[in-house]
């Protein structure tokens, strides 16, 4: 057997054991090994014994770290420029290694050079730390590791490492539904920090030397070890799943690692659950360790600025910008500290955090937090005073999160942690969600965040109660993952807390109600229209008061924007806006003008009227509008489109203009109505790759569409692209209204790789109209994908079912529909139910 057959063997020997027993670090040595093994035979075979080279491995190799598909990190270092002929050798080198399908990442040159290089970029000499003797000259080898070591200088290289991980950290703050177990926040790569930080202070890594030396204790080493563990398996099962390297943990993959771990019982949705709790809890203790290590490694070395050490009281002093404890048994000694520090750091604005020494000694005690640590009154005044205080609450709670300590104080909690949501539009586990919606309400009440959302900031700077704000973004989706109604389950919680806590009557019922409720102005203002007086009527009598109405706007607001960031745009928030307007004038008494009918009437005819229109002019557009128009559009609306048709309201045209946050189109047409026009109008822009974040259809009488799209630009649009793509669909759009219809093939779209891995039951609900015996309202909630809107219309029109009105949401990946049909059929069982079925079908 050859060298390359021998390695190949040992390599799928190492799979094989691996799959039987899941030890990740028995599968690193062996195929380690089996690379040495290897490398030293072709190294000898091009090399000889008596050169000078050495062969060294670097990164991952080099710290015996390879995983299946990983590439692998040499350096061929030389006492001196390399000859001609050493050049050829080292070619021919490489080539075999491509050859073998090992995607050799290759470095060569002098020591000289090679020093240069690392001594100019981080990631050279990053991957020199780890450098490890394979083949040739050892004594040069050594020689050569000793240079690299001496010229590294070692606080500016921990500095430098520490400012790449912040930077790695600001592109993806939280853990996502698809992490990437290498770079996320609590991957791999920040394991790997600690490791270099720990090199770079020419100390050895083993775990075991790190505890002689009292750099870490024994808990910490058995939990980096295990989050290491639990880390380098996911990753094997990546390469391995995937058949190539592969650091995201995809949709794709998840039901199939989950299957492979023996997680799928009772079915493939609880092993993906538990896969991803597992990867979100190896990822949070990595989080808690490095709170603790890296500043201890730091404090090993250096202090990057003079330090400020000073008593806060008999107990604390603060040293530098961190407090610490006197004495590290007081949190044991006496559990109220728990509290007690946090509460110190809060009021002190030049404290960012805990002293690692006594961070360690603080997380220690915190896991004896129970019953009776809740049920003391003190340690319940400063949970709430977190939130009444409010400086840096955000941070103080991410903290509480990440040591586990929200989770032991308040139980339902523990429930949540890296719990994932199937809705296809949150992409963050449940607890970091809640947390980012926290967040997001309490930088409405900072004066540096008002230019974010000017109207909603004013509104939190006058309202009274901002902790009950904080207090409901907890405790929104507390329920989540409970089998129940998470909102009406929720209640129950918060009233307890309300209880526990000692909130007034009125402050407990106004937290119950926005815990219940917090779903509601979304649904309203996405699902309904808000331009019927009706609707607006009916959202007024759940809500009660102006004091619910602002804290409920202002929740919404922050809880959208911490759901998906596709979610947030403009156009959402003129949704809200506008729902709030209304609302706020009905609750007042004093109905605003734009929003009743007749005054919306008389507002266009004034407007229209000083554009130059005729008396006459203005009833035969408004005649050919017809009444219902005025209901279904809003004042702004109006203003925008009767300009377009006042001329002439028997022409067709069509319109598309950017949105005001340049990431959206709205597209108008207008023209005679026929079959199936709003079906073809949606497989229009589903062949221009453009998604329908919202739709109104509309049908005048005399009969015309008045159709209203908003449509969403694809990821990464620049303003070029914008312009090339408006122009383009207002041609097309144009003839479409001129009657140039052209006939679009059927396409069958399938939805995203997570829709399909987490599928929702698609949801259809047909029901009969209070005032129109012959109209329905047909709602669909289904997951989104291209032509979705398309293929439900075309059912329509097999059936004969008149659209008279669409209201269109995209959340994402979720679409939730509702249209205003008109089908003197529907009104028979036989009838709703082949439509449901088509519909279903229609869905896939």
């Amino acid at each position: 057997m050859s060298p390359h057959e021998t390695l190949i063997q040992h390599k799928q020997h190492a799979i094989a054991q691996y799959r039987r027993n899941r030890r990740p670090f028995q599968f690193f040595r062996a195929y380690t090994n089996a690379l040495d093994t290897w490398l030293k035979h072709i190294w000898h075979e091009h090399f000889g014994d008596t050169s000078s080279l050495c062969l060294l491995a670097l990164g991952g190799y080099g710290r015996s770290e390879m995983y299946p598909h990983s590439d692998i990190d040499l350096a061929i270092v030389s006492p001196t420029d390399l000859s001609t002929n050493e050049q050829q050798n080292i070619a021919q080198f490489v080539h075999i290694l491509w050859d073998t399908q090992l995607a050799p990442a290759v470095k060569s040159g002098s020591l000289k050079d090679l020093a240069t290089a690392a001594h100019e970029d981080l990631s050279a000499d990053t991957a020199l730390l780890e450098a490890r003797f394979i083949a040739g000259n050892a004594d040069f080898a050594q020689h050569a590791l000793h240079i690299f070591r001496l010229q590294r200088d070692t606080v500016t290289f921990m500095e430098s490492k520490l400012l790449e991980m912040q930077q790695r950290h600001a592109k993806q703050p939280s853990l996502t539904l698809e992490p990437n177990i290498k770079n996320c926040i609590g991957g791999l790569r920040d394991l790997h920090t600690i490791g270099w930080l720990v090199r770079a202070q020419n100390l050895y890594p083993d775990l075991n030397a790190l505890i002689h030396n009292q750099v870490i204790t024994p808990t910490e080493a058995h939990l980096l070890r295990r989050s290491h563990r639990q880390l380098a398996q996911l990753r094997i099962e990546l390469h391995l799943a995937a058949h190539r390297e592969e650091d995201r943990l995809i949709f794709d993959l998840q039901g199939n690692i989950a299957e492979t771990n023996g997680w799928c019982q009772p079915n493939k949705q609880a092993g993906i659950e538990r896969l991803m709790h597992n990867f979100y809890r190896a990822a949070k203790t990595v989080m808690q360790l490095n709170g603790i290590l890296i500043p201890m490694l730091q404090g090993r070395v250096y202090s990057p600025l003079s330090r400020i050490r000073h008593e806060i009281d008999a107990d604390y002093f603060q040293d530098g910008n961190q407090i610490a404890a006197y004495d590290l048994q007081l949190f044991a000694r006496q559990p109220e500290n728990l509290f007690r520090i946090i509460e110190l750091w809060q009021n002190h604005s030049n404290i960012n955090g805990i002293a690692p020494k006594t961070l360690r000694a603080w997380w220690a005690a915190s896991r004896q937090i129970d019953a009776a640590f809740y049920q003391n009154p003190t340690n319940r005044a400063r949970f709430l005073g977190f939130f009444q205080a409010a400086s840096g609450l955000t941070h103080v709670l991410r903290f509480l999160n990440l040591y586990g300590v929200l989770a032991r104080y308040l139980p339902e909690w523990h429930k949540i942690v890296g719990l994932l949501q199937h809705d296809l539009f949150h992409i963050y586990p449940v607890d970091d969600h809640i947390l980012m919606v926290l967040n997001n309400v309490r930088r409405l009440a900072l004066e540096e965040y008002s230019h974010e959302l000017p109207a909603a900031s004013t509104l939190m700077h006058g309202f009274t109660k901002p902790h009950m704000l904080y207090l409901a973004a907890l405790f929104h989706d507390i329920a989540k993952g409970r089998n129940g109604n998470h909102a009406e389950l929720g209640v129950a919680d918060a009233l307890r807390f309300a209880h526990d806590h000692q909130l007034s009557a009125d402050d407990a019922d106004l937290l119950a109600w926005l815990v219940r409720e917090h779903l509601l102005m979304s649904q309203t203002a996405q699902k309904e229209d808000i331009n019927d007086p009706e609707v607006v009527q009916r959202f007024c009598e759940r809500v009660g008061n102006q004091e619910k109405l602002t804290a409920l706007y202002l929740l919404t607001i922050a809880d959208m924007r911490g759901t998906n960031p596709k979610i947030w745009n403009s156009w959402k928030a003129q949704l809200l806006e506008s729902l709030f307007q209304a609302a706020s004038a009905q609750l007042s008494g004093s109905l605003k003008n734009e929003n009743d009918i007749a005054a919306r009437y008389r507002h266009a005819q004034e407007c229209l009227t000083e554009l130059g229109y005729e008396a006459r002019d203005i009833r035969r557009l408004f005649n050919a509008l017809g009444e219902a128009y005025f209901s279904r559009h809003s004042t702004p609306t109006i203003m925008r489109q009767l300009p377009q048709i006042a001329a002439n309201p028997e022409q067709a045209t069509a319109l598309v203009q950017a949105m005001e946050d340049s990431h959206n189109l709205r597209a108008l047409v207008y023209m005679p109505n026929r079959d199936r026009l709003f079906t073809r109008l949606c497989r229009l822009f589903s062949q221009h790759q453009l998604n329908i974040a919202a739709a109104r259809a509309f049908v005048t009488a005399h009969d015309f569409i008045l159709d209203n799209f908003i449509i969403t630009l694809p990821e990464h649009s620049n303003e070029d692209d914008q312009k090339r793509i408006q122009t383009t669909l207002q041609t097309a759009l144009q003839r479409f209204a001129q009657g140039d219809i052209p006939e679009f093939p059927a396409s069958k779209a399938q939805a995203s790789r997570r829709a399909r891995l987490l599928p929702i039951a698609p949801i259809i609900r047909i029901q009969p109209d209070d005032e129109h015996k012959a109209r329905y309202t047909i709602e669909v909630i289904a997951a989104n994908r291209p032509y979705l809107l398309a293929d439900l219309t075309e059912v329509f029109a097999r059936h004969n079912i008149r659209l008279h009105y669409a209201k269109i949401a995209t959340l994402d990946e979720r679409a939730e529909d509702s249209f205003l049909v008109e089908c003197a059929d529907l009104n028979h069982a036989t009838k709703q139910l082949t439509v449901q079925k088509e519909l279903l079908a229609a869905i896939g």
